[in-house]
């Protein structure tokens, strides 16, 4: 194994990112416009400009032929109003502007649910979309027709109107003006995702650091956050389908995700209080989605229903980090303070929303920005805590390398054993005109004791064979293999199964050094329809007879293989029907346990096969195999190899 290098170069480049990033905020931070002047700009908005408002019952196809007397004039600092239902909202304000432009414009920065634009009586612009808060760059025309007029409606219940700012501006300058005002989000986003990766990557290295990922997870939601707005949302707008919803929904996860954050962080009170609060916050969410459906869902009227619980939450976690503060943890210092940032930067903006504040300039990027900054100062001392502690480890990896490679080792040859074994055993599928034959085997370790074998004589007849091995691994493996080749060698008795065990017994006896071997042996005359038998220390095996009132156990005794030199073996003969089913089996099914520590026990394997004798042939052998794996909770009680053949006679 190679030395686990360095991390001087993860360490440089993640010091790049973050000073990288810390730039790219700073730049933003200077809130760059295209205007060269504020007066510039302030000539530009259609709040200079006198504004006017009409309610209407019914929608007006061509809103230039309301009478003049019906408008009312708009308070200048007025945006909008507070939605009627059913009810249209014209806003006209003059045109003039635009003769001054080469391309003229109508800029918005955000938000204006489902309006049409009209430049006098031309119809310029219609928007259908709901829930829809990117930038829009309306083109008008240049020769002014002396008023905008705006019909406005909208399912949101608590705004109509225009939102933020709306300007007149020439078209190449309004995309210039777009990309810089989001200068400072559109590049923090892919820098926040490159994070959000590496530190996925860290979870994977430790997947017991939790805080990896959960703090990969809020990363990646506030790249979402910064990412899908402005500049970037006006590019997507033909995907608003998708963006937005996309948009609303991670607005609501954020919060969600900065708990699972702080749950893993904080002292248990505040865990659990935390782990409570992150149950009412999915609870609300959910609610406020299903209540706001009608005809889609309405994302800004679910927004409204659970800010309160995002109220909520920044109080509590305020006080929470209060108290941290006072107690002096010093270890949650840095913690606590990107909390209090992005907590009263978020906070802030809802009290804008719900029209506690008043709207001046948006924080919640610089709350992300100091966040994430503190918080990834903490995440990054505790990893590189983790690669110290991975560099004091090199030296006992390297002196346990040498019993890995044996180790590997033993894996090769436990692998090859496996190959070599299965090579050895016969299908697990086999039929002809008179008989069909199924096997399953499952070994405790790679390789095992248990095996089956059937073979076909030149006259049509089957020979099957079941036998055990002592004890299981890779000892048994092999006595297993000296086994096979035994009853190979018997091949010219098949007929005669005491003959064929007397035979493997002679070949084995001195060789299995105290390993021995049970076997059950069953030859099929399928011309006279009877299964001569013989055993050698076996459980025997069951024959399945609808007919019959229970499961039938054939047996005769004798002494296992491999113990006892010159030692006879008794035979019998039973009589076959068309129909019959015979399950040969290794003792490692009765000694199956659950996880009360029950034996699965040969009562239950006989009332299993006889509860499903009516079953096909191969139904009733995967109803065995499903049976003996629920019994043991998937094989993880299982005591010692075990295996079984099912034969049926046509």
């Amino acid at each position: 194994m190679k030395e686990v290098k360095s991390y001087k170069s993860i360490h440089t480049f993640l010091q790049f990112v973050l000073y990288f990033g810390f730039s790219i905020q700073l730049f933003g931070c200077l809130d760059l416009q295209s205007e060269v002047t504020p007066d510039r700009q302030f000539q530009q908005s259609i709040y200079l400009l006198d504004r006017y408002y009409y309610w209407s019952s019914e929608e007006v196809k061509d809103p230039s032929v309301i009478p003049n007397n019906v408008w009312q004039k708009m308070d200048p600092d007025r945006l909008g109003f507070e939605t009627l239902k059913g009810q249209y909202l014209y806003v006209k304000f003059s045109d003039q502007f635009v003769r001054q432009l080469k391309s003229p414009v109508l800029y918005v920065e955000i938000a204006l649910e489902q309006f049409k634009l009209f430049q006098g009586k031309e119809f310029v612009f219609e928007s259908r979309f709901q829930d829809h808060f990117f930038p829009y760059i309306i083109p008008l025309n240049q020769n002014p027709s002396g008023s905008i007029i705006i019909q406005f409606q909208s399912r949101y219940r608590g705004f109509i109107g225009m939102d933020r700012k709306v300007f007149f501006k020439d078209h190449s300058m309004a995309l210039v003006d777009l990309f810089l005002d989001n200068f400072a989000e559109t590049f923090f986003a892919p820098i926040l995702l490159v994070l959000s990766i590496i530190f996925l990557g860290f979870y994977f290295l430790r997947k017991r650091e939790m805080i990896f990922l959960n703090f990969s997870i809020l990363l990646f939601s506030a790249s979402l956050i910064e990412g899908l707005n402005g500049f970037v949302g006006f590019s997507l707008s033909q995907f608003s389908y998708i963006v937005t919803p996309l948009t609303y929904i991670n607005f609501g996860f954020f919060p969600f995700a900065l708990l699972l954050f702080l749950i893993g962080i904080f002292p248990p009170f505040f865990r659990n209080l935390f782990k409570i609060l992150a149950g009412i916050h999915i609870i609300v969410f959910i609610i406020s989605i299903v209540s706001n459906y009608e005809n889609g869902v309405s994302f800004l009227n679910s927004e409204d229903d659970y800010n309160w619980v995002i109220v909520l939450e920044a109080v509590i976690t305020i006080f929470s980090s209060v108290y941290v503060l006072v107690k002096g943890n010093k270890n949650l210092q840095t913690i606590t303070l990107g909390l209090l940032f992005i907590v009263f930067a978020g906070l802030h903006d809802i009290l804008v929303d719900l029209e506690l504040l008043s709207h001046n300039q948006r924080i919640i990027h610089f709350g992300f920005f100091m966040m994430l900054v503190l918080f990834g100062f903490y995440v990054f001392k505790h990893y590189w805590q983790l690669l110290h502690s991975i560099n004091r480890m090199n030296a006992e990896l390297r002196s346990k390398n040498k019993e890995l490679q044996r180790l590997i080792q033993i894996d090769k040859d436990l692998a090859l054993a496996h190959a070599l074994q299965k090579s050895l055993l016969s299908s697990k599928y086999n039929e002809d005109d008179r008989i069909r034959i199924i096997g399953f085997s499952q070994n405790l370790e790679s390789v095992g004791g248990d095996y089956f074998d059937h073979t076909k004589d030149s006259m049509g007849n089957w020979a099957i064979l079941m036998a055990d091995v002592s004890g299981h691994g890779i000892s048994s493996a092999m006595v297993a293999a000296m086994s096979k080749m035994a009853f190979v060698g018997a091949g010219a008795y098949l007929q005669f199964p005491s003959r064929v065990f007397h035979s493997m017994n002679r070949h084995l006896v001195g060789k299995t050094k105290n390993l021995f071997i049970t076997a059950s042996y069953v030859f099929i005359d399928t011309e006279s329809y009877t299964a001569t038998f013989s055993n050698a220390g076996h459980p025997g095996f069951f024959l399945i007879r609808n007919s019959e009132p229970e499961v039938i156990h054939l047996n005769v005794k004798g002494k296992p293989l491999g113990l006892f030199s010159h030692i006879p073996y008794a035979e019998d003969t039973v009589k076959l029907l068309p129909g019959d089913k015979i399950f040969l089996y290794t003792d490692g099914i009765f000694d199956l346990l659950n996880e009360v520590g029950d034996s699965f026990g040969e009562d239950r394997l006989k009332s299993l096969l006889w509860d499903n004798r009516y079953q096909k042939f191969q139904e009733l052998a995967t109803i065995v195999q499903d049976s003996l794996f629920r019994f043991s909770s998937g094989w993880k009680y299982q005591m010692d190899d075990l295996s079984f053949l099912l034969v049926e006679i046509k």
